[in-house]
């Protein structure tokens, strides 16, 4: 089974100004082609979503490091000492892998600390080029020099679209230093070196949400595009 009670939904739908509009929830349980979920927070105005019953939304998941999307219909209100809702859907069959490789690597300049994990060098701090699960790409400086192989440990601090932040300390290795065709300054490729992957899910929400921002653009953009 994919979808999972405790794990968190993503529910989109086109609002009356053509906007997409993002509510977030909790999965409380499951049925065949039933999900219960606790009541939405819409992630603009962090205040309780008012739905109309038979709604229908775009669902977003992730499990395992994968993104899914799928079609539910609010359904109706779930009265009890804890009032939840009702969402239909066409069963686990109707979950759509959005991307195929493991981990979906994104643009973000993000401060990073990286310090050494055997004293080979001095720590230094710089900016994040694109980061994933699975690692990270920095800008050098000038006066730093890191073979291949090298064990890092970096700090980093993730920004979540809910307002919440990350702070994140990472064990990683350096897999390649090699010059920018364009800038010509240094960068360096870190790899994650994970004990386990509560870790990694903050990155993962991150990169997850730095999609979803970049396909509202896309479609902003297309629907601004018709209207001339």
């Amino acid at each position: 089974m994919i979808l999972r009670a405790g794990e968190n939904l993503i529910l989109e739908r086109s609002g009356e100004s053509g906007m997409t509009e993002r509510f977030r929830c909790r999965i409380a349980d499951l049925k065949e082609n039933q999900i219960l979920i606790d009541y939405p927070i819409d992630e603009r105005t962090g205040k309780t979503a008012l739905l109309l019953n038979d709604t229908l939304f775009m669902a977003n998941y992730i499990a395992e490091n994968h993104v899914f999307h799928f079609r539910v219909q609010f359904v109706r209100r779930v009265p009890g000492r804890i009032p939840m809702m009702l969402l239909r859907y066409d069963g686990e069959e109707s979950l759509e892998q959005v991307q195929r490789r493991n981990y979906v690597r994104v643009d973000a300049n993000l401060d990073i600390a990286v310090h050494p994990a055997d004293e080979r060098f001095s720590p230094f701090v710089t900016l994040t080029t694109d980061i994933s699960g699975g690692g990270v790409l920095v800008n050098l400086p000038d006066n730093v020099s890191l073979p291949p192989e090298t064990p890092v440990v970096i700090w980093l601090c993730i920004h979540l679209s809910t307002g919440t932040y990350h702070y994140l300390s990472l064990n990683g290795k350096i897999v390649r230093v090699f010059a920018d065709k364009f800038t010509h300054k240094n960068k360096a490729s870190i790899a994650f070196k994970l004990e386990n992957e509560s870790a990694r899910q903050p990155i993962i929400r991150f990169c997850f949400d730095k999609q979803l921002a970049s396909r509202r653009r896309i479609l902003q953009w297309e629907m601004d595009h018709r209207r001339r």
